[in-house]
């Protein structure tokens, strides 16, 4: 049986034997009674079980008398945006993202538009494990009404204001884009419309089936390589399920990395004095980018949550991680991966680069990343004990574990999203960084013995 996972990234877990209904109900009448009523923006992806999840969150919400807009299916980015432009209390978001099929989750948004941060979340999820609910009787229940039919418009109008879209119009650019046969498909054609660039979309139908692995990885890029050479597109993008993550294929046909994405996006963007805010296990390409411009990193704990009220706090201009995640500050307090095509595009069209030009510019490293599975109580045993073993190694705990040499660095981690440790490894050569990889490995695997 797949644990429920609570954290910092809400509610998530496999449906029927971990996520189910009432559970979904009361951690829905938790954020109604944090709320003590108020205004919910509540946004599904389009997995087969979020319209039973979703029907459950808004029965809880009415219940605890909240007024409810229903956004039906729609993306991560539309939601982040549209919590603050409806003037609501807050947002939730029903979707797995990266997660593979079966699974579900219930992700609080701020009235900011923001993630919850991890105090925020404390409170809310002290509501919920002591069941203390805020129902309502019948004449004091919560309405509900659908979003904006065209709210994503407003959407729209503000992501292409923060780019040069005459120019990348101008560049008569063509784009392959995997939507996952998730929620973005919909606003991904109409944003490639009005930026006026060729879009071939492949698995933009919102069917729920995944297609493929859903976390943007090379592996999960293998349609798009296979047909961005012969329609001779410019660029290719491979997206989630909610349009939160991406990794892009170049114009030669390489499939990049999902660590690549903001550091791509940083080369474009990064200017002298600019902040950047990142996570403890994020390639150290971005490092060199951002020293290239002159940027300070700032780094703190893996989660959206951390990165983007890191990125608030500090009023950074750009933040992100190896998942393919970027949040851009003036934009949304989200990640936003249409953005990440957008600024893409536009340094293709204004500097008159290809997508492997700009992929070229990057310093290369080989990332290895490896799931060890375990219970969660047993992982935290296993990292503290594997603290000592590298003693010429240079040690942070700031989040997890990780070792540093001059040649590479190791982070293990244990997920707040599943019952594993997740490993990533980063060295000069990918020989060396599976070597390392397999060495460490072993080391935890004799110590569960």
């Amino acid at each position: 049986m797949q644990p429920l996972r609570i954290g910092i990234a809400g509610l998530r877990g496999q449906v029927a034997t971990a996520l189910t209904p009432p559970l979904a109900m009361d951690f829905s009448s938790a954020l109604g009674t944090y709320l003590d009523g108020g205004t919910v923006v509540v946004a599904r992806d389009t997995r087969i079980s979020s319209g039973m999840l979703h029907n459950a969150a808004i029965s809880a919400l009415l219940s605890c008398g909240c007024d409810v807009v229903d956004a039906g299916i729609c993306s991560s980015p539309e939601l982040h945006f549209m919590v603050p432009h409806l003037k609501a209390d807050a947002g939730l978001l029903i979707g797995a993202g990266h997660h593979p099929k079966g699974w579900n989750a219930l992700i609080p948004i701020t009235s900011d538009g923001a993630a919850f941060t991890k105090v925020e979340l404390q409170e809310l999820l002290d509501i919920y494990h002591a069941r203390r609910f805020d129902t309502r009787p019948w004449n004091q229940i919560g309405t509900e009404r659908p979003a904006p039919s065209k709210g994503w418009m407003a959407y729209l109008d503000h992501l292409c204001a923060q780019l040069d879209t005459r120019a990348i119009a101008a560049a008569n650019l063509s784009v392959v884009a995997d939507f996952c046969n998730g929620s973005g498909g919909a606003i991904g054609e109409k944003f490639a419309e009005r930026i006026g660039v060729e879009m071939i979309a492949i698995n933009s139908k919102p069917s729920g089936i995944l297609p493929h692995d859903p976390e943007p990885r090379p592996r999960s890029a293998i349609q798009v390589h296979s047909v961005l050479k012969p329609l001779k597109a410019d660029i290719g993008f491979v997206f989630n399920s909610d349009l939160s993550r991406t990794s892009v294929v170049s114009s030669s046909g390489e499939t990049l990395s999902e660590e690549y994405t903001v550091a791509l996006v940083a080369d474009q963007m990064l200017s002298k004095g600019w902040k950047l805010v990142t996570n403890w296990c994020t390639t150290r390409t971005l490092d060199a980018v951002a020293e290239r411009h002159g940027a300070e990193i700032h780094r703190t704990k893996v989660g959206e949550a951390y990165i983007v009220d890191r990125m608030l706090e500090l009023g950074a201009e750009l933040a992100g991680d190896g998942s393919g995640s970027v949040a851009f500050g003036g934009h949304l307090p989200g990640y936003d991966s249409l953005m990440v095509m957008g600024v893409l595009l536009e340094a293709m069209a204004k500097k008159g680069a290809t997508s492997a030009e700009l992929a070229a510019r990057l310093p290369r490293h080989c990332i290895v990343k490896k799931k060890i599975r375990t219970s969660s109580s047993h992982a935290y045993t296993l990292l503290h004990a594997l603290r000592g073993h590298f003693p010429d190694a240079e040690v942070n705990d700031a989040d997890g574990l990780r070792f540093d040499w001059p040649e590479g660095w190791v982070h293990l981690r244990a997920s707040t999203t599943e019952p594993i440790i997740r490993m990533i490894v980063e060295w000069e050569t990918r020989e060396q960084a599976e070597e390392k990889a397999l060495q460490v490995r072993g080391l935890l695997e004799r110590m569960v013995v």
